[in-house]
């Protein structure tokens, strides 16, 4: 078996570190109740599965982020980066920035 590229092994090990994390927050027993299993399985998932499902996943280049993350497309932030550059750049005072009714 082929070791892990570098940069595969570094977003698998941030996914597994998060998922521990988030884990240690909400709790095993809490996660099993969620998901319809025991405690003990959720235990056994971790020490045993946990580690090669954030490895498969990191392979297939995908990453694990908080619910409330949003993920864009790199492409459409430097649209509005630019954007956002361009009108700032327009502006000579604070003035400009209030709108009157």
């Amino acid at each position: 078996m082929t070791p892990l590229s570098s940069a595969v092994a570094e977003r698998s090990r941030k996914a597994h570190s998060l998922v521990l994390q988030r884990l240690a927050s909400v709790g095993q027993v809490k996660v099993a109740e969620m998901i319809g299993t025991s405690e003990s399985t959720i235990s056994r998932f971790v020490n045993t599965d946990l580690e090669r499902s954030c490895q498969i996943l990191a392979a297939l280049g995908l990453k694990v982020v908080p619910i409330e993350l949003r993920c864009y497309e790199p492409r459409k932030i430097a649209i509005l980066m630019e954007l956002a550059r361009d009108h700032l750049n327009q502006l000579e005072t604070v003035e400009q920035l209030s709108f009157d009714d």
